[in-house]
């Protein structure tokens, strides 16, 4: 029998912390896990529950707030439906929120005047339900968008053709830097009352294209890249941040706002996207 040598000994010891390290490791990448599951980054589940306001079947030019997600879910979500909810209801709008992409046929459509995607990500939508949407648009029908609406179907072509373009990133470090926002338009019946120049802090997109002068589109606020820091590429000057689209029969309406939960209870932004839900609507 051959003794240990010194040489096994040492090796023996040197084992000890490499596993010590691979289990800290492993414990850190569980425990990283573990928060993004319980944050809902990692997870493509419909959190907010079904929630009429009205049955269905009595609704009859009403909005429709549809929050599916398919990738990274904003925990502004659920604020942001209350708080929507709330203050259509205050104007004597009828409101249905779901997330359930079945509502999106033309079944379901017919009653509404206007859908309004809150942060939805991802693919969302199956094929006969795009098709189902096109002509609701196309008929007529209105859409809002808001934040990550523009996060949303990026091989869909007809939806890139209706926001104009999509989300390329965002600010980072710091991830949401306060910002000048400057009001265009004034008298655009989105941005009456608004001041010509507000702060916010927002998480704040760059997209992929620069909208302005887009035949159909008018630009409503955009952003000082001045104003604000961040280790990205911006827009090159020109930033635009909200926008609408004037087709023949639909009207689309886009905010990059609403990253973050205190959007809703601010009262210049809420008067943007009520106003911005109002227009695309052609609600009293």
């Amino acid at each position: 029998m051959t003794a240990p040598g010194p040489n096994n000994s040492s090796n023996k010891l040197l084992e000890c912390p490499v596993y010590l390290c691979l289990l800290i490791c492993l414990l850190a990448l569980v425990f990283v896990f573990y928060t993004f599951q319980k944050s809902g980054i990692l997870s493509s589940k419909s959190l907010f529950a079904q929630t009429p306001s009205l049955p269905l079947s009595k609704i009859n030019g009403g909005i429709l707030i549809f929050s599916k997600t398919n990738g990274f879910r904003h925990h502004s979500i659920e604020p942001a439906i209350a708080a929507l909810t709330k203050e259509c209801a205050n104007k004597g709008w009828e409101v249905y929120a779901t997330e359930d992409a079945g509502y999106i046929d033309s079944t379901h459509l017919r009653h509404f005047k206007v859908v309004v995607f809150v942060s939805t990500t991802g693919e969302i939508l199956n094929h006969q339900q795009k098709i189902a949407f096109e002509k609701y648009i196309e008929n007529g029908g209105g859409y809002a968008g808001i934040h990550s609406a523009s996060d949303t179907e990026h091989h869909w072509q007809w939806y890139g053709n209706l926001l104009g373009t999509l989300f390329r990133d965002h600010t980072f470090l710091p991830h949401m830097p306060e910002a000048e926002l400057i009001t265009e338009n004034i008298a655009h019946p989105i941005n009456q009352g608004l001041p010509k120049k507000w702060r916010k802090v927002d998480e704040w997109y760059n997209f992929q294209q620069n909208i302005r002068d887009k035949p159909g589109f008018q630009v409503l606020l955009s952003l000082n890249e001045n104003s604000y820091n961040s280790i990205w590429r911006k827009m090159n000057g020109d930033h635009p941040i909200s926008w609408t689209h004037q087709m023949p029969h639909g009207r689309m309406f886009y905010t990059a706002l609403g990253h973050n939960a205190q959007t809703f209870n601010d009262p210049n932004a809420m008067q943007h996207i009520i106003g911005g839900i109002r227009w695309a609507g052609q609600l009293p």
